[in-house]
């Protein structure tokens, strides 16, 4: 990948008849990771293959909605495009306050450490399994603090700074049908602001790139800048279609989230699709007599069975709606365009990093055993 440096891509011939892909959900309490990995299961139905899903606790999705107490999975193979993924979200305790966070961070680590554990074992072994599953999380989408808007929290920082060294970070806005218009794109240039510029945190999409020696430090562009600026080179000389993907990206995140309106009795969705159609149909019918000439417009949401979103006594908020949220660019992100780079990413540079630290710390033990062993005294 670009921002790893890699000279290397998959190959685009190479035809996997399943590809794994596992998505961890984190963020304080009340941020709406729930109610997102409600919504996103719930626009996968029609794409799951018969059979395949699979809860890790019954009924998960089926209740009524309230804070997550433990870790629990939904696992299930998709297929779009004649491609078949294995998707499994993990969901999250929201973290609290306080001392508290540093041990839900350590569980949290220590969870994302175990998969790369799992892999590092089964390669050390004589006869490995072919067939072994890829449990590695790929992305970690984070559930940014919205509370100030003008500034980051200290606990963002510090939960970013941790996870970052483990596993993708993509940064999201929970309840963004909260926020105004301008409101969203203050947090999202604050937040890009400080992580690229300020703190240097390497998230997902993070390119470390080196200051213009011809240029003085005072004139220096911001990292965003740089950043930008090589991927559109890689653009404009190579075609680079993972190049071009980075840039939607980081123009686009943090992404915008809105989960949809439950029935507080059994957690389903409600049907907001007459309240939507009547509200489009009366809205086409004051353009026509506005323009008479004005063709009516058309909507394939509109017209659906089911409609995703909330209900506004002035509104109706689609989450699927790209006018109103990033929903839907998210879940393309996470499927088609950025799926391969996470998948890629994880095994070259987190694996690679966590299986290089372990089997030194084991060279180190069994040096300092030999040594004991000899009498010769450890310092």
């Amino acid at each position: 990948m670009l921002y790893n440096a890699y000279s290397h891509k998959l190959s685009k011939s190479r035809k996997d008849t399943l590809s794994y892909l596992n998505v961890m959900v984190v963020g304080s309490v009340g941020s709406g990771k729930t109610a997102f990995v409600r919504t996103f299961c719930e626009t996968l139905k029609h794409d799951v293959i018969q059979g395949s899903f699979k809860e890790s606790k019954p009924m998960v999705l089926k209740d009524p909605l309230r804070p997550t107490d433990e870790l629990y999975t939904v696992s299930m193979h998709i297929e779009e495009n004649g491609r078949r993924t294995a998707l499994t979200i993990i969901d999250t305790p929201g973290f609290t306050t306080g001392y508290a966070v540093d041990h839900q961070l350590r569980y949290i680590a220590k969870y994302i450490d175990y998969q790369f554990e799992r892999t590092l074992a089964e390669e050390s072994k004589v006869k490995r399994d072919a067939k072994a599953l890829d449990t590695h999380i790929h992305s970690c989408l984070y559930f940014i603090d919205i509370k100030n808007m003008q500034a980051m929290s200290e606990a963002d920082k510090y939960i970013l700074k941790m996870l970052s060294t483990r596993v993708n970070i993509i940064p999201v806005i929970g309840k963004s049908d909260t926020l105004t218009v301008a409101q969203r794109e203050q947090i999202k240039s604050v937040f890009r602001r400080e992580i690229f510029d300020i703190l240097q945190i390497p998230i997902y999409g993070y390119i470390d790139v080196e200051d213009d020696d011809n240029v003085s430090a005072s004139q220096q562009p911001h990292q965003m800048g740089r950043m930008l600026h090589m991927l559109k080179e890689c653009v404009e000389e190579d075609k680079d279609e993972d190049a071009s993907a980075l840039i939607d990206y980081l123009h686009s995140m943090p992404f915008t989230l809105v989960g949809y309106e439950e029935d507080p009795d059994t957690g389903r969705p409600l049907n907001l699709a007459n309240i939507t159609t009547n509200s489009s149909r009366l809205l086409d019918e004051d353009e026509e007599m506005a323009s008479p000439v004005t063709p009516k417009r058309t909507n394939s949401r509109m017209n659906s069975k089911n409609v995703l979103g909330r209900r506004y006594p002035w509104a109706v908020v689609e989450c699927c709606n790209p006018t109103h949220c990033d929903f839907s660019q998210l879940k393309n992100t996470l499927l088609s365009t950025h799926r391969d780079m996470l998948r890629l990413d994880t095994f070259e540079r987190f694996y690679e990093q966590y299986r290089t630290e372990q089997l030194l710390n084991r060279k180190v033990k069994r040096m300092i055993r030999v040594d004991s062993k000899a009498g010769v005294p450890l310092v």
